[in-house]
């Protein structure tokens, strides 16, 4: 069910960023690779899925903060209590535009946004969180960045954004990979296997 979707294209590269704003979702970090971006891709736009009213103490303060520091503002949307059913056409969307998802956690466990973007043919570009390992392969499935190296991440981007066959391939092999490794037949076996390894069957 949560699979691309053909849409209206918009005509601007879209950096989306997915999560909470707190420490270890590093936020920042993500507005820190925009503003740098952003001069090398003038029309880019910035889409960030977060919920203010879970913002650790201080976070949405400094977030503000931040944006106006950056002159961001006038790039940036804010997607705040999205449904999960209309994450699909979003993503898609994402992807078609020739921008991409940043994740910039510095740990992670179960990659769900991640997982489901590349589902819906948008790339990705992250952090090597432990959760993503399962994954992204660089250059196959996805890119990486080192954490805190924002000149880094802006390479990957600029490849992602410019390197058209570079992207698709990216894009096709991230599909593949979700629907092979995480696949409801896939986590019914491991799930199986958890089970009798604990003695429940």
């Amino acid at each position: 069910m949560f699979a691309y979707r053909p849409g209206s294209r918009h005509r601007e590269p879209i950096a989306a960023w997915f999560g909470r704003l707190e420490y270890n979702k590093n936020w920042r970090d993500f507005l820190y690779i925009g503003y740098n971006l952003a001069e090398r891709v003038p029309n880019l736009k910035l889409w960030m899925f977060h919920d203010p009213t879970l913002a650790s103490d201080g976070e949405q303060a400094a977030f503000e903060m931040t944006v106006a520091d950056l002159r961001l503002k006038s790039r940036l949307t804010v997607h705040a209590n999205v449904p999960h059913a209309q994450l699909p056409g979003l993503f898609s969307a994402i992807g078609d535009s020739g921008g991409f998802l940043c994740a910039t956690s510095r740990v992670e466990g179960a990659p769900y946004a991640v997982i489901e973007a590349m589902s819906c043919r948008c790339p990705v570009l992250t952090t090597d969180s432990d959760g993503v390992r399962s994954a992204i392969v660089h250059n196959e499935t996805g890119k990486y960045f080192e954490h805190g190296d924002i000149d880094g991440a802006v390479h990957e981007a600029l490849e992602l954004i410019g390197n058209r066959e570079l992207r698709e391939t990216i894009r096709k092999q991230g599909k593949r990979h979700v629907e092979m490794n995480f696949n409801v037949d896939a986590y019914c076996n491991h799930f199986i296997t958890m089970l009798k390894e604990i003695g429940a069957v």
